[in-house]
């Protein structure tokens, strides 16, 4: 017990700077390729297409957690390298250069915290029960980030080395701790994970459901990923963003403590149609808001439109994908349910800006959890517990 207390410590800290490594890219990423001579359109296909080389980066690199078994190592290299890309990204003044990098971020950025999702579910035990509290902590660790930007005004998207200094320190501390997970059994070198059809194969019906609501979430979603802050420095004038970013994840922090309660109490299907409707309002507020106070008040729904959502689909994994495949299950949902969705949306709202405005653009973004919860009102039961596929045993 004592040990399994220190591990999920680790894993703990492991979530926190991760999650503040992302609350210093996320949000100023689009501003930094702003400030580098990109009109919002093209920042919208760029991003799309980096959401692309995310798809594949993510899928190449789950393939290999499960194949070659080294996932301490695996996390930290791919923690190096996006460090690396964006430090380049941030010294180039090439845009051909620009656009090469910003796609070799997007191959490498995202893989680090869906790895460490399937590196917990396989090593703790009963994983699922404790996984909202342990994850809360990414929550806490992205607004405190994000907060402290906005309260001490260190990062600066026109200068873009200060992006990169910020994030460079959140990501070494996730480098420090991440040698310090524990090493399982099942993840030595001579044993060899399932093939990728293989895996492909196993996976139950209703992880393809899960994957289909999750996918039609975050298309939603984009459009705070990749346009919220180029809604806020071109419509009213501000490029200090940090704090509206940092309201989001305060209410995931209850969410995730209280995952096990609201999972028994409401069931999956009841808590993915309130993030979807979450998700529904937002996109309007966005469209609507005639100032900064409705957007400030609307990030407090950000819990449940991204907070129910991820785990909602991190519990159908835990549950139903054999633990083999659990980690190509959780590169698969971060490439198609969070990267292919946000390929799509760059595309699609980089279109719509070129031809309307951001008030038809999150018009058009809200109609996508609609088509989520209709989904998870169709095809997923009632209590959100379908009987277990064999091959997660």
């Amino acid at each position: 017990m004592k040990n399994l207390k220190a591990n999920l410590a680790l894993y703990g800290f492991g979530y926190f700077f991760i999650f503040g490594a992302l609350a210093t890219l996320i949000p100023f990423f689009p501003l930094v390729l702003q400030s580098k001579g990109l009109a919002p359109s093209r920042i919208g296909f760029l991003l799309g297409s980096y959401e692309l080389f995310s798809i594949i980066g993510l899928m190449v690199i789950g393939h290999f957690y499960d194949r070659f078994r080294s996932p301490r190592r695996t996390i930290f290299t791919i923690c190096f390298l996006a460090a690396l890309t964006l430090y380049l990204i941030s010294s180039t003044a090439s845009v051909i250069l620009l656009i090469t990098l910003t796609l070799a971020l997007g191959f490498v950025v995202k893989s680090p915290s869906a790895l460490l999702d399937a590196h917990y579910g396989q090593i703790v035990p009963n994983a699922e029960k404790s996984y909202g509290k342990i994850r809360l902590f990414g929550s806490i660790g992205y607004s405190l980030t994000a907060l402290g930007i906005q309260l001490t005004g260190v990062v600066d998207p026109s200068r873009p080395l200060t992006v990169f200094y910020v994030y460079l320190l959140m990501i070494v501390s996730t480098m420090i701790v991440l040698p310090l997970l524990p090493r399982a059994e099942q993840h030595r070198t001579e044993h060899k994970g399932p093939s990728f059809m293989t895996g492909i194969r196993s996976f139950p019906r209703v992880y393809w459901i899960g994957l289909i609501i999750a996918f039609f979430n975050q298309l939603g979603m984009s459009g705070h990923y990749t346009f919220f802050s180029l809604l806020i420095s071109n419509k009213f004038g501000r490029s200090d963003v940090g704090g509206l970013w940092a309201v989001g994840p305060v209410l995931e922090i209850p969410l995730f403590f209280f995952s096990t309660y609201l999972l028994r109490k409401l069931g999956i299907r009841t808590l993915w149609i309130i993030g979807l409707a979450s998700g529904f309002i937002r996109m309007q507020v966005y469209s609507l808001a005639g100032g900064l106070l409705p957007l400030y008040l609307v990030q407090l729904i950000h819990s449940a439109a991204f907070g129910f959502n991820h785990l909602c689909i991190v519990t159908l994994i835990t549950r139903y994908v054999a633990p083999d495949n659990r980690g190509m299950a959780m590169s698969l949902y971060s490439a198609l349910g969070l990267g292919l969705s946000l390929f799509v949306g760059g595309f699609l709202g980089g279109w719509v800006l070129e031809m309307t405005n951001y008030t038809v653009l999150f018009q058009i973004l809200s109609l996508f959890p609609v088509l989520g919860i209709a989904t998870s009102a169709f095809f997923l039961k009632s209590e959100g517990d379908p009987e277990p596929s064999p091959a997660a045993g």
